[in-house]
Order: C-alpha cells, then structure tokens, then sequence
C-alpha cells in the first residue's frame, strides 16, 4: 500500500522558499463499456461515460490535463461535448490537434489547461511525408508565480502489437523527440504525457522491411515515410532511451495497491506514462496512478478534491486509467556534478563504471543522493542511494551493465541521473555494448565462438532459430523429465539442450560471410554433452549439416548418438565430449549466409523388450432378437513369445462364478497385423450370455486379465477362483442392431491400460480389425538429454594435399605431380591423388601390346604416335564412355611412340 499525506507534500515543498507547484494528469478516455453498445466517445453530459469521466478529472483536479482518444463527434457544435466537460471542471485553455494530415481522422489528442497557454503547437510530419497515427500537441504554460513555465507535451503512439506497428511507434516517436530536443535543454522545465503502447521487446528495421511493408500493403497505401529517418531504425522498450541531449527521466507512477498497470485487461500493463526533464526530477515531485476501485479515503495516496469515488467509476470512464503527478517549478538550485569513469559497460561483463557525485560545496548536514538509469533493465546500479556525510562533497556508485540476454537488442544509450533533494539533478550517459549480434566470418581463419554462459533455456537464443513450435523448458542440470528444449548446466555454465522424445527438434544459426572471398570451407567444432539417461531408453543421435543456397552440406563427423546404457537420471556434470568437423560442398560469395543446421531426433529403439502383453480387445453378447454372431477378440503383443495353445479364454457365469467353456487361442482365428506388430485373433462363440457374465484371459496358471460386463462378481472355480472381475462399466441390450454395437476398446497405446472400453453404436463389428478410433503404437521410450555447447566456427581455406599451399593458389591441389588443369581436362579428380590419368602398355602372349587409359565419360581423345618423338600422327580418335579404354597393336607392327590428347570436352 502506497500511503502518503497532503502534509508531507505540504513540508516539502515549504523546504523551498520559492516552490511553485503543478498538478498535471494524461487520461485515455478510450473505449466505454457502461453504454449499451462499445463506445470510443466521451459522449454528452449525463451519459455514464461523461460523467465517470468528469468525476475522475474532478477527483484528481489536475491544473494540467492531456486526454487522449477525444472523438471527432466530442468536438462537433458549440458547445461541444468537450467545451461542456471543461467549463465544469474550470478549464478555459483548450488545445485539440487536428486531424488532418492523420491517419486517424477520428481520435485525436487535447490538452486542457487552468492557465494560459504562451504558446501552442502539434508535431506531426514533414512535408510531403504522411507518417502519424495522431499528431502530439505541444504547449507552454503560463503558471502564475514563476517565470519557469512549463513545456508539456502528450501523445497517443500507434497501438498493436505487430512488428510493423513498433515500426510506426518508432517514427512517431522519433518525431517528437526531434522536435523538443531542437528547442528545449536539460535545464528547461519539461513534461511528456501519454499514451505510449509500449511493447516489451526491442526491434531493429531496415529498408527492405519497410519496402516489403509497402509492398504487400502491411502500411497505409498513402503511408510516405520522410526522406530525413534513416535505416537501421530500432525500437526502444523504454521511451527515454529515444532522447540524446535531452534526458527525461520515467515516473514510477502506482496504482495504491502497489501495481503499475494502467490497462484494464488481465495482464494489466503500463501504457500511459509520465516523463520529467531532468530539472524537474531533481526537484520534489510525486506520482499516481488512479483507480477508484482503490480510492477508499482522503489519507491514501496523493491528496485529491472531494471525496472518494465508488469503485466502478473507472472502469465505467474508459479502459485506462488515469495517471497524474505533482512537480515543483523552481527557481534555480545549485548542481549536481556527475561523472563517469567510463563511458560504456558491457553487457554481462563483470567490470563497471563508476560514478562520481559531487556537491559544488559541503553542507552542514547530510545529503542523500539518488542514482536512478533512464532503462533500468540495462544496467544495476548499486547502491541506488548514498547519503553523503556531513562535511564531505561526494559519493560514488557502482553502474554494472545487466547480464547477457540472449536478445539482439542493438547498442543501448543509458541516461543515469543523478537527484538531491534542493539541488538540480545532473546526467551523464553510459553506452551499453551489445555481445549478442548475429554470427558472423570476417576472413580466412576468423573464428566464432558461443558458450551459452547465462542461457536461461526460456526462449530461442538469437540469432538461432527453431523449426517448428516446441516447448522451451528453462534451465535443467538433467533432473527434469519433460520433453523440451532447455538450458542444460548449472549456474552460469549452460547449454543448448534436447531432450526430444516424438520426431526431431532443429535449431539453426544464420552465419554470414563478411569477407572480400567466397567461403568454401567452415571448421566446426563443439562439445556435445549427454545431461540425461535412460536406461535401456531411446538412442537420440545429433546430426548436423550446412545449408548454403538452398542445398544441404551434411557433416558426418559431427553424428553423436546418446549412450542409452548409462544409469536412469541426471548425469551430474554432463558426459562431454568434444567434436569437430569440416563442412564443404558450398560456396557462399561474400555478404552472403549459409546456414548451420543442428538435428536430435527421438532415436532408435533401443534393446528394450517389445510389448508382449495378451488382453480382450473386442467382444459382443447381446442384440435385438435373437442373439447372433457372438464374439471374442484378443490382442496379442508382438513381444509374446508362448503358444497359442498355451494362452486360453474362460468364460465365467456371473451368478454363481463358475466357468462355462474355455478356448485356446490356436482355436481363434488369426486376423490382422498391426504396424506395431500386434496380432488380432478372434473366434464366434455361440452363447455367449447377459451378464453379470465374463471372461479370464489365462496363460498357463497365470491369470493374465479378468474382466466383466453387466457388473463384477467373484470367481468360485477355474484359473480364476478368488478373483473379483473387472467391470467394464459399458453394455449391449436387446434392442441393439444386429452386428453392430459390440463393445470394445479405443485409444492409442499397446496395452490395455492405454485404452478405454467404449459401445460401438451404430458402428459394424470388427472382428480380426482394429476397432473404430483405436491405434497401436509402440510405447515412447525415455529420452536422453544431450546439449551443444563450447561451439567454434571458422573460417576455412581448403588445403586438401596439406602442403601449406591454399588450394585456390596451388597449381596441384592433391599433390598427384599432374596440375589441376590436366586433371580437369582428362577428367580425373584434383582433390583425389589416387584419381590420375596415366597411359599404360602392356605385351601380349600373341605378340601385339595393350595400350589403354582411363576415359571420362563425353571427353574426346586423340591417340598419337611418332617414331622420333618430333613429327606426330593421329593414331586414332575415341570418345570416353567412363571406363578403361584399350587400344590393340598389332604384333609386328613399327616400332614407335604414343601419346593422348584431349581433342574435345562434353
């Protein structure tokens, strides 16, 4: 609970001799919900969305208020609904933005003031661009008592929570921080109030996002963006961080139950905020958020008009709530001195900044000093307070950049402020270096390295990707059984980690080629580490390859399959071991990406015994007349290894618990074999009755299943004797069709406690057949838990002879001692020394001699010869057909030399 008193502001404000107060408040009045129908208007006095509205205002009784959502039919006659509202709330300074050169030509953003106005004015776009949702009024106040008069500023960013609408909240924001920072300073007393939509995460867009927008119609066909913004262009999730030289610090306003929503949903978020220049922050100021459903007495919170209202008042107003604040309008103060011993931090880093806050003199009494950052998520700051004694003029606090994200967020600008009660606050910025950036080589032997140190396992790491939709687990030292991926590891030692028990989970990694060359070759090398075993369970393998212009590159080097005999459990530690691979068969030419392709699939099976379970899958007994074609099934386990002699159906007689027939199953006809390797037998049994009868299923002396329809009785004799059956809890009745309805099972599974009993109505018995909405699959073995971890990639220049020599400036590159262009032109291998063209000659019995060759398909070559090895004869020509050529001489022939060109190439 928030409580603060009208007399503790009152004394603050008395410690400054020349403290000119200002209440200013930011309401979206937005859509109603107490009218009969869903309303965006304020509406006419007497309606319950003007009045709730009204009360609120009055409630909080702002000099100040930006309202945004005011509808074009809320300022239509004169007076108009909006005249009416502020004349009852004693506002004669009206500013409503126009609409014109909108997109939103029906709501629009007003400032109503007690005082007047010096000057007003809207942000909107450029000339010959048309980019806002709603133009941002913009006023200066004219506040009795103080030539410090305010500048305050409201907006309604563009809502929704597409990619496409960040980018619009981006330019639109851009807009107004480029106005106010054209005119106004730190030191200038300055407000900005609204509607801001925020969204929680960062994002980064180009030109071909916005071209593609365009395009496909995802933006306003008349949407023209202004030629001065510029790509890259990044979302911020904190609106401060968009200011350079300006550096507004962000109200904690809350409702009195401590939360800071001022969304009426069910996650409750923070849309509409207050912002202070920094001489405003460094000055006594105070904040709230309004909800009626808190305001229970005139002793909680900031002090407000009349008294509290009922609790629906606003939800009835609109689906936001009010947000209001007390400032000071002081004159000048002595300053703050902030200094920093450095000017970035990086994230995750364990070396901060340190920040030095100097007094331009030393007080007789203590001073305490508060260090607050413009993003809070970007950096810790220990401590947030330091009380500087008596006597002394400084204090230092420690500013360390918050841990690795695993979020591509761009460089973040933080502003960090410094606030002394009766000084004026100073800032410095403190730029935080992003580590997390998409993987990329810069040239020949240039490496990249991933530890996943800090990983939480909550989400996909950027810049990785996921195939599919799958379940992200968190962190795990190998103790958890739910299939996912995760962060395997313990403390801030992690990795990515499977644990896949259905198809194949398959995270990829973009990696470009920053270089001035084409990349052929890429060095890959991780641990892969085994966190979970099941015994006797699947054997996951982890395959992975190279996909570069859409074709596949696999690294077999790189198979891993998991060990499915280690102990059931966690695996403390993680079994490491380390592997490396070289992946080729591509050529990514510079500024291109290929893509890096890690695979576990569920696995083999392993030497684990398939299901021998024998169990009743189908029967019928009763129908309308006389009964007809009654029946047994039985399902039998592709891991039954007895006769079917040796397993026999008994039937039981309900009423008294005796046997009435027994049945061995090679007396069954056989039916169909499932996929699983399950078989289906069944028999026609004649007389079978109503129950409470039933049947025990017996192997030997074992009694394998007993089981009852029409209720459950005791058995008094047979292999059964003792036993209380198993009710089935379904039945057939006399007025059943005949061959339809049997009873029988349903489900997914391989033994009979993966399946349910359920009545056939309407549906043809199935004997030796699956029954309607059943499946056999074979039981989902354990899963072992492996990871990735330690990865390096590198950059590659192919040497494949290993002389020293890249293959790109070696004339033979498998040092054969025949140069690559002859090995290209007879068609042999350059990359294979045992692939050379050599010319062979051979004598036979008969006295002719053998010359042949190796002929690559399609290539033409010319066998010469010379008897002095100076003038040369076309012997003959042959086109090779992939295979050894033979040429025969003839015994007595002259002697002479020989010799092969290539004439001609496919």
């Amino acid at each position: 609970m928030i409580a603060r008193t009208l007399a503790a502001w009152l004394l603050a404000w008395i410690g400054c001799a020349h403290a000119v107060g200002l209440r200013v408040a930011t309401f979206n009045i937005g859509a109603h919900f107490a009218e009969t129908y869903f309303d965006y208007s304020l509406g006419a006095p007497g309606t319950v969305d003007h009045e709730s509205v009204r009360s609120i205002l009055a409630r909080i009784n702002a000099d100040v208020v930006a309202l945004q959502e005011i509808h074009s039919a809320d300022i239509q006659g004169n007076p108009d609904h909006l005249d009416l509202l502020a004349a009852v709330l004693g506002y004669p300074y009206l500013f409503v933005t126009p609409s014109s050169s909108a997109f939103d030509s029906s709501l629009r953003v007003a400032i109503l003031s007690r005082y007047p106005y010096l000057m007003t004015t809207q942000v909107g776009s450029p000339t010959s661009a048309k980019e806002m949702t709603r133009l941002h009024p913009v006023v200066k106040v004219d506040v009795p008592g103080t030539t410090q008069d305010p500048v305050i500023a409201s907006l309604h960013l563009k809502s929704g929570t597409l990619l496409v609408d960040r980018f619009r909240r981006t330019v639109e924001m851009t807009r107004l921080v480029r106005h106010l920072e054209a005119a106004y300073t730190n030191d200038d007393n300055l407000i900005i109030l609204g509607d801001f939509n925020p969204s929680a995460t960062i994002a980064n867009f180009s030109q071909s996002q916005y071209d593609t927008w365009k395009t496909n119609g995802d933006l306003p066909s008349t949407y023209t963006l202004g030629a001065d913004i510029a790509f890259p262009l990044t979302y911020l999730t904190v609106p401060a961080s968009y200011f350079s030289s300006l550096n507004p610090v962000q109200l904690d306003a809350r409702q009195l139950n401590g939360s800071s929503g001022t969304f009426l949903s069910q996650s409750n978020p923070r849309l509409d905020l207050i912002l202070l220049s920094p001489a405003l922050a460094g000055r006594p100021h105070d904040s709230e958020v309004y909800h009626s459903q808190f305001d229970t007495s005139n002793s909680v919170g900031l002090p407000k008009s009349g008294n509290p209202l009922s609790p629906e008042t606003s939800a009835a107003a609109s689906d936001h709530l009010a947000v209001f604040a007390d400032v000071e309008l002081d004159g000048e103060l002595p300053d703050l001195d902030l200094l920093l011993s450095r000017g970035n931090v990086t994230e995750g880093s364990s070396i901060p900044a340190s920040v030095l806050v100097r007094l331009p003199a030393a007080r007789a009494s203590a001073v305490t000093v508060t260090l607050a950052a413009s993003d809070p998520s970007a950096v810790t700051i220990t401590p947030t307070t330091h009380t500087i004694p008596a006597g002394s003029t400084s204090c230092t606090f420690t500013v360390l950049a918050a841990p690795r994200n695993f979020r591509i967020e761009g460089e973040r600008s933080v502003t960090l402020t410094a606030t002394a009660n009766a000084y004026d606050p100073d800032t410095g910025q403190l730029r935080v270096v992003e580590i997390d950036k998409p993987y990329a080589l810069s040239g020949p032997d240039a490496t990249v390295t991933e530890t996943f140190d800090g990983f939480n396992g909550a989400a996909v790491p950027d810049p990785w990707t996921i195939d599919g939709a799958s379940v992200w687990v968190g962190e795990d030292d190998g103790s958890s059984t739910t299939a996912g991926l995760r962060a395997y590891g313990s403390g801030n030692e992690r990795a990515l980690g499977f644990l896949v028990n259905i198809g194949t989970s398959v995270m990829s990694v973009p990696v470009t080629n920053a270089s001035a060359q084409s990349l052929t070759a890429l060095g890959i090398e991780f641990d892969v580490e085994q966190w979970r075993a099941a015994l006797n369970g699947a054997i996951n393998t982890l395959r992975v390859e190279v996909v570069a212009n859409g074709v596949s590159s696999p690294v077999g080097a790189l198979d891993f399959s998991a060990d499915h005999l280690l102990a059931t459990g966690a695996v403390p530690g993680g079994l490491a071991t380390r592997l490396s691979g070289t992946a080729t068969g591509f050529n990514v030419p510079p500024g291109g990406v290929l893509e890096l392709r890690f695979s576990v699939d569920a696995g083999g099976a392993s030497p684990a015994p398939p299901p021998a379970d024998v169990f009743i899958n189908e029967f019928h007994y009763d129908n309308t007349g006389t009964d007809t074609g009654e029946f047994v099934e039985i399902a039998v386990g592709p891991g039954y290894t007895g006769t079917l002699a040796g397993t026999s159906l008994v039937l039981y007689d309900g009423a008294g618990g005796g046997t009435k027939g027994t049945h061995t199953l090679d007396t069954f006809i056989a039916g169909d074999l499932m996929p699983t390797g399950h078989r289906l037998y069944s028999k026609y049994i004649a007389g079978i009755e109503n129950g409470p009868d039933g049947f025990a299923l017996v192997r030997g002396t074992i009694v394998l299943q007993f089981i009852s329809y029409e209720g459950s009785f005791t058995a008094t004799s047979g292999p059964a004797a003792g036993l209380t059956s198993v009710n089935i809890g379904v039945t057939q009745g006399g007025s059943d069709p005949i061959g339809q309805a049997a009873l029988g099972l349903r489900g997914s599974g391989s033994k009979p406690a993966d399946f349910s009993w359920f009545k056939f109505t309407g549906i043809a018995h199935s004997p030796g057949q699956a029954n309607a909405g059943q499946s056999f699959a074979l039981p989902v073995l354990a899963p072992q838990g492996i990871a990735i971890d330690n990865l390096s990639l590198q950059f590659l220049v192919p040497d494949h002879d290993g002389d020293g020599i890249a293959d790109a400036e070696d004339p033979d590159d498998d040092n054969d001692g025949m140069s690559d262009a002859d090995e290209f032109a007879f068609g042999s291998n350059p990359l294979d020394a045992s692939s050379r063209f050599e010319l062979s000659f051979a004598r036979v019995a008969d006295g002719s001699c053998r010359l042949s060759f190796p002929a690559a398909t399609g290539i033409v070559y010319a066998v010469q010869q010379s008897a002095d090895l100076v003038t040369w004869q076309t012997h003959s020509v042959h086109t090779g057909a992939g295979s050894e050529h033979v040429i025969t001489i003839p015994a007595g022939a002259a002697r002479g030399f020989f010799r092969v060109r290539v004439t001609g190439q496919p």
